[in-house]
Formats: structure tokens, sequence, C-alpha cells
């Protein structure tokens, strides 16, 4: 007989038991549903956080930090010292850390194909005050360009000016604005204290810094970095850095700095000089490697569940191919007595098996793909993700799981279909 004739005549038989069909594709299915969403949702997972980074972090940027040699040691004190935090590490020392000096960073310049490096300023600022509201705390980060952010109104194409300052929409309601279009041009003063007068006992000294409001973010399920805070550019903050610390003993130095290369390709080749310098570097794939080494265990267990259903159904698919051969057992003998070799005999129990594998895997990840299509927009609407959707079907991903169940269902129809061509025919016809 012909492989079509085979086919056919195997989809026949199955119509003929529809209820036994459905069920034991359906059995088969929740392993496709389960394991197709699994893939869809590490495939989100996994562009999501390839979207994070790119969006919070310069590709070419190497995170650079400083182990202490006795990591487990709790710093000692030296009366005026720079080992002692400034405000802009936040009063408390970091343990296993090691502050960096100027003379580190110069050192890391050194390096090759370096072509900047940044410590991170991060001055304590006092209040932030529009002319008509009072005074409220605040935070001030550096704007950077490579952050993708999302604006409420207004925006900032390029490098944001050093009299400029991005408020977020919750500081332009708080500060008094009644919409962030109505913010974007106006003025607010962000006042700072001197930390060396603190340090001597003399009167604290304060200096206000006017900023004119070139726009205002809006939320992002990918700029983290900058939510929550104000920003400004790097020479302000650098400005508010050495007012506010100049004096102190933990003057210029850092916890980390931002060393960026020329290129991404030569990130990996500088962060091992950097290390063989004795420095703790991290580049932005270190980061996405970490966040995907999470998505890929929470993955594996998923798919670990799904492969148990897909296991359990295969002693479905076994019982019910054991049962139609018993059911058919005059059948097989009628066909054999007309010419039907053993070889398509086998055959189209096989091809039974693989019908029933196409139908379990086609309504489990057809059910996957339309449910997690219905779903994407509500789990993205309830994380506040935006246009960012966490389960990303892809046609090779789906095609791979169907094609995955119909070999295991052949698999699993080996056995009953080799009980089928062994029968004998005269024994077959004389069985009631």
């Amino acid at each position: 007989m012909k492989v079509t004739d085979i086919i056919r005549r195997a989809g026949r038989s199955l119509r003929q038991a529809k209820t036994r069909t459905l069920l034991t594709s359906l059995a088969i299915g929740v392993g496709a549903f389960t394991i197709t969403l699994s893939l869809a949702g590490g495939q989100g997972g996994r562009d999501y956080a390839d979207a994070i980074v790119t969006a919070n972090t310069d590709v070419r940027e190497i995170v650079v930090s400083k182990e202490s040699e006795d990591v487990d040691a709790i710093p000692r004190y030296e009366e005026g010292g720079a080992g002692r935090p400034s405000q802009a590490q936040g009063g408390a020392f970091t343990q296993g850390l090691e502050f960096l000096s100027l003379d580190d960073l110069d050192d890391m310049a050194t390096v090759k194909n370096v072509v900047s490096v940044t410590p991170n300023y991060t001055p304590g600022v006092d209040y932030i005050q529009s002319e008509s509201s009072e005074r409220y705390q605040a935070t001030v980060t550096t704007f950077s360009p490579s952050v993708s952010l999302e604006y409420a109104a207004g925006s900032v194409d390029g490098d944001l000016g050093n009299d400029e300052v991005v408020l977020t929409e919750e500081y332009a309601e708080t500060l008094g604005f009644n919409t962030p279009a109505d913010a974007v041009g106006e003025t607010v003063t962000i006042g700072a204290t001197r930390q060396q007068t603190a340090f001597s006992g003399g009167d604290l000294e304060r200096d206000i810094f006017s900023f004119t409001i070139r726009a205002v973010s809006s939320e992002s399920g990918l700029a983290f970095r900058s939510q929550g805070s104000l920003l400004v550019s790097m020479e302000t903050i650098k400005e508010l850095y050495t007012y506010v610390n100049e004096g102190t003993p933990g003057y210029n130095n850092f916890l980390i700095a931002s060393v960026i290369v020329e290129n991404a390709d030569q990130a990996s080749a500088v962060k091992a000089d950097l290390e063989a310098k004795g420095y703790t570097a991290q580049t932005s794939e270190d980061v996405l490697g970490t966040v995907n080494t999470f998505i890929n265990v929470l993955l594996g267990v998923l798919l670990g569940f799904g492969t148990l259903a897909v296991i359990t159904s295969v002693f479905g698919i076994i019982n019910t191919m054991y049962i139609s051969v018993l059911e058919r057992t005059q059948q097989i003998g009628l066909m054999k007595a007309l010419g039907m070799s053993q070889r398509d005999v086998g055959a189209l129990f096989t091809f039974e098996a693989a019908w029933i594998g196409f139908l379990g895997g086609a309504i489990g990840a057809g059910l996957a793909v339309v449910g997690g299509t219905i779903t994407n927009p509500l789990i993205s609407e309830a994380l506040g993700l935006g246009d960012i959707f966490l389960l990303i079907f892809t046609p090779v991903q789906v095609l791979s799981v169907v094609s995955g169940l119909i070999l295991i269902s052949i698999l699993a129809g080996i056995l009953p279909a080799r009980k089928a061509s062994r029968l004998d025919p005269i024994e077959a016809l004389r069985t009631e």
C-alpha cells in the first residue's frame, strides 16, 4: 500500500473511536500546553531581561569595584583618615569592598581600549522645591543618553544641559504642577548642605541650585535605573558632589566606577585586564547572564512538569493502541488475508499513534498560543510593562513541540504496532 493510503486509513480508524482518541489526545495535549507556555515564558523572560539591560546600561560600560583583601574584616576607624565613608556612600561602609581612589581611576584609564573612567557620583542633597511648593526630600542621579526613558511631557534628545533637570511624574505632581506639561520650562531649586562644616563643628553651610525642568519622565517597564530620581547632567552631579563632600574624609573615594570601552566587543578583554590589576569588573553581558541563569532554572522546573505530563500520556497512548489491536484482531486478520503485508499493518498502527500525537500537540500548543496571546496584554497591564509581552511564541518552538510529541507518540506505539503486525491471519480470523 502507498504511504498516503495508510495515513488516510489510520485517520479513518481513529474517527471510528472518536471519544477514546480525543481523550488520549487531550492527555498528551496537557503536556503540550505546559511545554509551549514554558518555552514562550522563557523566551519572553530572556528578551525582557535583555531589553532591561540594554535600556539601563551602555553595552560598552564596565562597572568596576575593588575587593578588600580581607573580605570578612570590618574596616578599622582611623582618625582623619580617608577610609570613612562620605555622604556619597550613604554614611555606611560596604563589607568586602574597598573605596576606589583617584589613583585607582587613573590606573583604570591606562588599560588598553578604555575611553573614559567615571566614578559613581551620588551626592546627598537635602530637598527640592518649586516656586509654589514646600520642600521635599530628593535623590539625584546622573542622566545618561543610553538609558531609554519614556516621557510624559517634554523630551531630551542627546545630553542634558547643566542647568536642566528631568523630573518624574510623581515629583511633578508633588511640587504642585497640575499636569506634566505644566512643569516643563518651570524652575525648581535643590538645596544641599556642605558636609565639611559638620565635620569641623561649625555652622552648617547650605547653598541653593536652580534648574529648569527640561522634561517629565513617566514610569517605564524598562528604565528602572532612573525611576524615582531627579536626573541631572554629569557636570552638574559632579558639582553637587564636590560642594557636598569636599573637605570630608571620604571625598574622592568611591565604591564603584564606570569604565567605557571603544566598542562592546572589547568589553570582555578590558574586563580581564582590569581583573588582572586587582579590580572586580562586571559587564552588561555578565548581568544578563546572571538573570538568564535564573530564568533558565525556572524554565527547567516548568518544563519538568510538562515532561511529566507527556510521560504520563505515553502510557495512555500505549494502552489505547493495545486496546485498538485487541478490538480489531479479526480486521487485522482479514487485511492480511487480502494481501496486506506485515510491514503495512505495523505502519498502519504507527501512523495511528502519530495522529494521536499530532492531535494532542496541536490542541495543547494551539490553546497555549491562543491563551497566551489573549492574556499577554493583561499580564503586561498588571505588571505595568506597557507594550512589553512576557509570553513570546515563535513558530519554530511551537512546531518543535508538536513534532516532538508526534515522535514520542510513534515510539509509544511501536510495541502495539509490532503485536498487530505479527498476528497470524488464520488465528486472527478465528478470534470472536
